[in-house]
């Protein structure tokens, strides 16, 4: 036998969503559809569709990060400053050129409605221009990289220049292109050592080799975009590396010697003994010994 279904009270009905079709689970709480979410849009400032590229505006800095600073220029949102972009120099410590409460004068470089992003420079636009035609702060179109860039042609230019038999003795003219706290990245066009192959590389020219002598930073001696007089050391072609110096052969440090020994030895090899320790052992005769029963008296 089936039942009609029992009729659902009103007061049941309003609480479970039926009614109205929202949720009520519990009378105090107010519906979801009714609450109102914060947005970033809702912030007092200038929209971001209303920011012009290129245009110079006055920040002041909110907060200070090791890849750059967010300032506010009096949009609904913080613009970036990235840390290679806060001068034409080099800065290795973005606390040393800016600091919180700072009032700098920056370009809009672009804006993202979407994400709600900003971001600014306070380069010049020579500097802004020279960079993104070396693929720093723009992307690289022209020139491959040895990042990101076109690497297989990178490959094909390096087993082009290695078959080549190129001169490591030769000094060329190449480009900074990045500087690290171990070296620098140099872009050289690879015709200036061989005339037949065609294509550009990046090498590294680690920091012991940037100078004659001890080197304490690499920014001391070299800059993006500086001109330098380097030479092809050797050419990795397995691993897709290329070792350059800009020093010669004659005034380079002595490789550290290999096998010599452990370097955190305490001994000497004098104080070790004999060498042939090992093959004495094997001649070396030990007494022979035999256990005899004990007697003890209790």
């Amino acid at each position: 036998m089936s039942e009609a279904p029992a009729e659902v009270p009103a007061e049941v009905s309003a609480m479970d969503g039926i009614a109205d079709g929202e949720e009520a689970h519990n009378t105090e709480r107010p519906a979801r559809a009714s609450i109102a979410k914060k947005s970033k849009s809702n912030r007092p400032g200038t929209p971001l569709a209303d920011l012009e590229i290129g245009s110079s505006v006055e920040g002041t800095v909110k907060a200070v990060q090791s890849y750059g600073a967010f300032l506010d220029i009096g949009a609904q949102t913080d613009a970036l400053l990235h840390v290679s972009r806060i001068s034409d120099d080099f800065v290795s410590n973005i606390e040393d050129v800016i600091k919180n409460g700072d009032k700098v004068t920056v370009r809009i470089v672009s804006v993202d409605s979407d994400k709600g992003q900003i971001a600014v420079t306070a380069r010049s636009e020579e500097a802004e221009k020279a960079a993104a035609d070396r693929g720093g702060g723009g992307r690289r179109r022209e020139r491959p990289r040895r990042s990101g860039g076109d690497r297989q042609a990178q490959m094909a230019t390096m087993n082009s220049l290695a078959a080549a038999e190129y001169d490591s003795d030769k000094f060329i003219e190449g480009e900074v292109a990045s500087v690290l706290d171990f070296g620098a990245f140099v872009r050289f066009d690879t015709s200036q050592l061989v005339e037949s192959v065609e294509g550009e590389l990046d090498g590294l020219v680690h920091i012991s080799a940037l100078q004659k002598g001890r080197t304490n930073s690499v920014g001391d001696v070299v800059k993006v975009g500086d001109k330098v007089q380097i030479r092809v050391k050797n050419l990795d072609t397995q691993g897709g590396k290329v070792a350059l110096s800009m020093i010669s052969k004659e005034d380079e440090p002595a490789p550290r010697k290999k096998g010599g020994g452990n370097r955190n030895q305490r001994w000497s090899p004098d104080e070790m003994g004999a060498a042939d320790w090992a093959d004495s052992m094997k001649t070396f005769e030990q007494p022979a010994f035999t256990n005899s029963p004990v007697i003890m008296q209790r």
